[in-house]
């Protein structure tokens, strides 16, 4: 059997997997995550039996083990990814979503899968207020994102204003609901008040809330997003060129901008990226009579891939 660095052999820099390649990806990544989790189990196994009697109890913490098993799986294959690559872009390994897979022959010995979700290619919310001082640049940025997405000009500004506000620290004295701090989850949103009716579900795909301040990756963003991102780059053009770079992925800023239609502004190198820094994991483990579901927010600024935090679903 592989061993798990075998999941992460690469793909073209600039241009994505043929079909043949993919497939043999998918295999790769399949095998790779069964070895991983299968030695973590082998490893808990007698453990969780010497220590709880009660088999419910018992299978429950199996799963969760399988599960955090998974997660590190997944650090492993973002590491080895940052050393061998460039660039991300959603023709690469990491980026397969990897079915529920049984360890073994026999379904009681448990099951894993999940997907590995680049964070880099959604606009962060958190960089309206980077170290607490409201930033006018995102915020013109998310009232292009709302107008992409439907609302209308007004609604959009007052939407985007309603949104600053929230994270914004508060002048001194001011008394209302508002953490007036950095989101953790894009779900709070839902706590905004006068928000447009299903405003924060449908803008939910398009945005993070990850530590500001943040680039966004051109190669994984959406046209929504890079409409945003670059001025002058209209919705329908930003859907041409993610038309175009599935063909051929962006090697770096550069390229980026000599693909860039006649009008729009490149985007300054503080604001935009080929590669990702935040990616979450969603993990689903099977033991025994007991599941387990499980997600991590993991921060790549350096090689081995932090943990910022776990959470259950």
């Amino acid at each position: 059997m592989p061993a798990p660095s075998a999941a992460c052999s690469r793909c073209a820099e600039s241009r994505p997997p043929q079909r043949g390649q993919r497939g043999a990806a998918v295999l790769l990544a399949l095998l790779a995550m069964s070895f991983a989790v299968l030695v973590a189990a082998t490893v808990i196994a007698d453990y969780g039996r010497g220590y709880d009697s009660l088999a419910g109890r018992r299978d429950q913490a199996q799963a969760r083990q399988l599960a955090r098993a998974a997660v590190d799986w997944a650090r492993n294959v973002l590491a080895q990814d940052d050393k061998e690559s460039s660039t991300d872009h959603l023709g690469e390994n990491w980026a397969v979503k990897i079915p529920a897979t049984p360890l073994s022959a026999d379904p009681a010995d448990g099951s894993v899968g999940g997907e590995i979700a680049d964070l880099s290619g959604h606009f962060n919310l958190n960089d309206l207020s980077p170290g607490g001082k409201p930033s006018e640049a995102a915020r013109l940025r998310l009232q292009r994102l709302l107008e992409n997405l439907g609302e209308a000009p007004d609604s959009a500004l007052a939407a985007a204003v309603a949104i600053s506000a929230w994270i914004t620290p508060a002048a001194r004295g001011a008394q209302d609901e508002a953490p007036h701090a950095p989101l953790l989850a894009v779900a709070e949103l839902e706590r905004i008040p006068n928000l447009p009716p299903g405003l924060a579900g449908r803008l939910a795909p398009y945005v993070t809330a990850v530590p500001a301040p943040s680039r966004i990756n051109v190669n994984t963003a959406p046209a929504e997003v890079l409409s945003a991102l670059v001025s002058g780059l209209s919705l329908d053009r930003a859907r041409v060129l993610v038309a175009e770079r599935e063909r051929a992925w962006f090697r770096d800023l550069a390229d980026f901008g000599t693909r860039l239609p006649e009008g729009a502004t490149q985007p300054a190198s503080q604001l935009a990226d080929v590669r990702s820094r935040y990616f979450l994991v969603t993990v689903q483990a099977g033991y025994g009579v007991a599941a387990a579901h499980l997600q991590a927010l993991l921060d790549r600024q350096e090689r081995w891939p932090e943990i910022l935090w776990y959470r259950i679903p």
